[in-house]
This record gives structure tokens, C-alpha cells and sequence, in this order.
């Protein structure tokens, strides 16, 4: 009997962090994104948050990938996520973050997956449960890779 027969991810759930092109190169890194200084107020020069797609899984839950940038004068922040919430069964986070200061030769990417069966979520409220920001550092992390990616001069 193949025991293999099941192994999949049937929620077609997306693992995509992003893809590079040029002359970029990336390497793991110690050094994190500074969110206290993204909450810092500072004017918006270009703002988008963009729905990539969208499903409601047949009134069974909400799977939305998203992506928002912000562009400041001290530099610009863009958050791709993945959000999956299948009622009664599980949820599931995947947050790309990309910050790059002006004064920097470099960016850093930060990679953050987070699930967990929807009986082990310690949420208050179940309409909370429609925000993944509201409960978002409560899943636990399965997977974390914090990356600089660093661009090289062309000629």
C-alpha cells in the first residue's frame, strides 16, 4: 500500500519569498528589520496594498496573498503574505518582508511561516479571526530564514 498517496499540500498554499534578478546576491544575516522605526511617524511618498488573489474555500474559511509597499524618504517596506484560515482545521501565515534604508548598499528580507490547527490558537474573539494582524505573533513559527540581499555595481 503507498502510504505517499496523501502527502501534498491540499491547500495549494504559496511558498513564494520573492525572486531576484541583476546583480544581487543574498546572505544570511544577524541584523533585522527595525519595526519600531517603520511605526515611526514619517511621510508617505507612495503607498499600495494590492489583493493578488482571494478565495473564500467554498465558505469553509479565507485563503488572501497580498502585497503592500510603503515608500518613505528614509527608504521603502514591503510586506508579501499569505494568509490561510481553513474553519475547524488549521491556519496558516507566510510573511515576506523586504526593508531597504535609503543610505544602504543592501536590503534586508525577512521570512517568517507560522501555523497551526484553529483548536490550538489562543484567540479571544472569533472574529479575530478574519484579521491576521491581530493574532499574527500568536501562531507559532515553523519556519524563519532573515537574509541581507546586497547589489553590486554593473560597469
Amino acid at each position: 500500500m503507498d502510504t505517499n498517496v496523501n502527502q501534498f499540500d491540499w491547500t495549494y498554499s504559496t511558498y513564494y519569498e520573492g525572486t531576484l534578478f541583476g546583480n544581487s546576491v543574498t546572505e544570511a544575516t544577524d541584523e533585522r528589520i527595525d519595526m519600531e522605526k517603520l511605526k515611526e511617524q514619517e511621510e508617505i511618498l507612495f503607498y499600495s496594498d494590492l489583493t493578488l488573489f482571494e478565495d473564500e474555500l467554498h465558505d469553509n474559511g479565507v485563503a488572501v496573498c497580498s502585497v503592500k509597499i510603503r515608500c518613505m524618504p528614509s527608504g521603502f517596506f514591503a510586506l508579501l503574505r499569505y494568509f490561510l484560515r481553513v474553519d475547524g482545521v488549521m491556519m496558516r501565515l507566510h510573511d515576506t518582508r523586504l526593508y531597504k534604508a535609503i543610505e544602504w548598499d543592501y536590503m534586508l528580507k525577512e521570512v517568517c511561516r507560522r501555523e497551526c490547527y484553529t483548536t490550538k490558537i489562543p484567540v479571544g474573539k472569533s472574529g479575530t479571526l478574519t484579521d491576521p494582524g491581530s493574532f499574527a505573533n500568536t501562531l507559532p513559527i515553523v519556519y524563519e530564514c532573515h537574509e541581507k540581499i546586497k547589489f553590486h555595481k554593473t560597469s
